[in-house]
């Protein structure tokens, strides 16, 4: 699979190289150019590559890691008909207040989603620290591998992003739709818990 990444901070690097390792095409972008990725994708492997839009617009899914603030800066088009691992967090001290946000009537995925209005969004990947990612990958017990929790409202993709998820060494959990994913966003009080899938169901169910 081709997977692009629109950013490539931290989490764009980290978990491209997670996907990487798992065999997958991995495209990193940001907003200053491929020439300003050229060392990055070095260190990252032979599968790691420097990319543009157009690449973006080849790709089989694509990966937000941008900060929350820039998603309104990205053409609504860019995405059509892909597939969209929402990895981002909304900080109103960092991305500025959104009274449907703070008030949790809308998810920051639902507005990613509103955004990109063609785009099949699956909210993933955004509730562990990618810091010390690697320390919790097991690919060797099921039962005490962490949990990397989904939600959105199309079963397909969310079935790949699943799979991605298996595949890199962490248990996929899915909460349900899009408005479903207030249970793990970056305001409620599950973030940043790092949990085996039976210890996930007791605490969401709670």
């Amino acid at each position: 699979m081709i997977i692009s990444f629109i950013g490539s901070g931290q989490v764009g690097r980290t978990l491209g190289d997670l996907f990487a390792k798992a065999g997958h095409k991995v495209i990193l972008t940001n907003s200053r150019g491929k020439k300003s990725l050229e060392r990055t994708v070095i260190t990252l492997g032979e599968n790691v590559f420097a990319g543009d839009q157009s690449d973006v617009r080849k790709s089989d899914l694509v990966v937000l890691a941008t900060p929350f603030y820039a998603i309104e800066e990205l053409d609504p088009s860019l995405l059509e008909g892909k597939i969209v691992v929402d990895a981002t967090n909304y900080f109103p001290d960092r991305d500025g207040k959104n009274d449907q946000l703070i008030s949790r009537k809308t998810a920051s995925s639902r507005f990613v989603s509103d955004h990109f209005k063609n785009a099949r969004v699956v909210k993933a990947f955004n509730i562990l620290s990618v810091a010390g990612l690697s320390s919790l990958i097991s690919f060797e017990d099921d039962s005490k591998r962490k949990v990397f929790p989904l939600a959105g409202d199309d079963v397909q993709a969310k079935k790949i992003v699943s799979d991605l998820i298996e595949q890199i060494g962490f248990a996929a959990y899915d909460v349900g739709s899009l408005d479903d994913s207030l249970l793990f966003q970056s305001d409620s009080p599950l973030f940043l818990f790092s949990g085996t899938l039976d210890e996930w169901k007791r605490r969401s169910a709670s």
